[in-house]
């Protein structure tokens, strides 16, 4: 087992302990186990075929992955990111492709006349191994063999019918009177950008608020329930004042009053008004 030191931003990191070991896996053959500890208590386990790539390297690019995929839940259970809140749409043609009806037919066709192919070879077959007199079974089988070249000919003619169409087209050349609703895209967007920006200012207030909080664990817990925390904003002409209720626990009133003065230090603004914003803790 090794140590390494996973770093971060803003100077921030923490070590983890990778314990590493080959192993033999059914019908694959040499595999590579990755053991994560963390704390002393195991984490995550790895198995890959790479076994070049350093283990710390693996282990983050593992725990990235569940990050994007807890970032994507979050969004979607706290910020309504999969939700559709427009149902404005507009009406247009049925542009969406679909498979062509036509070249169906066409495909039809030839397994027709491959089919009547068959038939006539059959016919044929039987002919020249019927108890017919012989001038009698040589007088069909002229009849016979025309059959037969007038199917492949009429195979010729179908698979050339059908290379002429197009194996894909659009649901409005097939029926020209066929419609869509669509939703307004641009709508949509901005709302997920919308909820993206709101997603990151979160994050970005998480991670402040544990500057001073230091506990890793619960920190972003402890600020969705800071974000319904109760208060005031106070407007003048010149200056807007918000007073939040200081929380219970002594830690996180601490940790809210250092947050909130970092706050009022980059003199925050509404858009469109010139008045700084002043964040502040009630007293009692």
């Amino acid at each position: 087992m090794r140590r390494y030191w996973l770093g971060a931003a803003e100077g921030a990191g923490e070590f983890i302990d990778v314990a590493e070991e080959m192993v033999e896996l059914n019908d694959y053959g040499p595999c590579r186990q990755l053991s994560v500890f963390e704390n002393g208590q195991l984490k995550l386990q790895i198995l890959t075929s790479d076994t070049t790539a350093p283990a710390s390297a693996l282990a983050a690019w593992l725990r990235c992955r569940w990050r994007i995929e807890n970032a994507l839940k979050y969004l979607a259970a706290h910020l309504g990111f999969d939700a559709i809140c427009d149902y404005l749409a507009e009406v247009g043609p049925d542009t969406r492709v679909i498979d062509n009806p036509a070249r169906k037919n066409a495909n039809k066709a030839i397994r027709d006349a491959q089919a009547g192919l068959a038939d006539a070879e059959r016919a044929y077959a039987q002919l020249l191994e019927s108890d017919l007199p012989v001038p009698h079974k040589n007088a069909q089988i002229p009849a016979a063999q025309a059959r037969i070249a007038a199917a492949r000919t009429q195979i010729t003619a179908a698979k050339a019918h059908r290379d002429t169409i197009p194996t894909k087209i659009t649901a409005n050349e097939h029926a020209p009177d066929a419609r869509r609703a669509v939703l307004r895209t641009g709508r949509r967007a901005l709302q997920m950008v919308l909820r993206l920006l709101a997603y990151n200012a979160e994050h970005w207030l998480a991670s402040r608020l544990n500057a001073y909080l230091r506990d890793p664990r619960e920190y972003r817990a402890t600020l969705r329930n800071l974000l319904h925390q109760s208060g005031a904003i106070t407007y003048t002409p010149t200056t807007v004042t918000v007073t939040l209720d200081r929380p219970d626990t002594p830690r996180i009133a601490r940790a809210l009053a250092l947050l909130l003065d970092e706050l009022t230090a980059t003199a925050p603004r509404i858009p469109g008004d010139r008045r700084p914003i002043t964040y502040r803790l009630a007293e009692t």
